[in-house]
């Protein structure tokens, strides 16, 4: 991923409700990545399910998400750049990127 598509991704995430609320073919093909990011994290991973929700729904800050969900920095580090690797996946899989 390039740091063009990694900012990108992050902005799509960091602004995922003005996204959802927001009509025009590429945001909704960005809600449809984020979604589907969503749904394959709620399936398999809680933490980073928790991320998701806690980071880039309900904009709390790193440390208060590390705190709930009872994780160190490294962890949040690696599973925050897991979530940016998969929202790319389907982005690019949906033509944005």
């Amino acid at each position: 991923m390039t740091n063009e598509q990694r900012r990108q991704c992050r902005a799509a995430l960091w602004h995922w409700q003005l996204i959802e609320r927001q009509p025009g073919p590429e945001t909704e093909c960005w809600a449809h990545a984020l979604r589907r990011t969503a749904a394959y994290y709620e399936r398999r991973d809680p933490i980073r399910a928790g991320i998701l929700e806690q980071r880039y729904r309900r904009h709390q800050t790193v440390e208060q998400v590390q705190a709930q969900l009872h994780i160190g920095r490294s962890t949040y580090q690696k599973a925050n750049s897991d979530l940016l690797s998969t929202l790319a996946v389907y982005a690019a899989g949906d033509g944005l990127l």
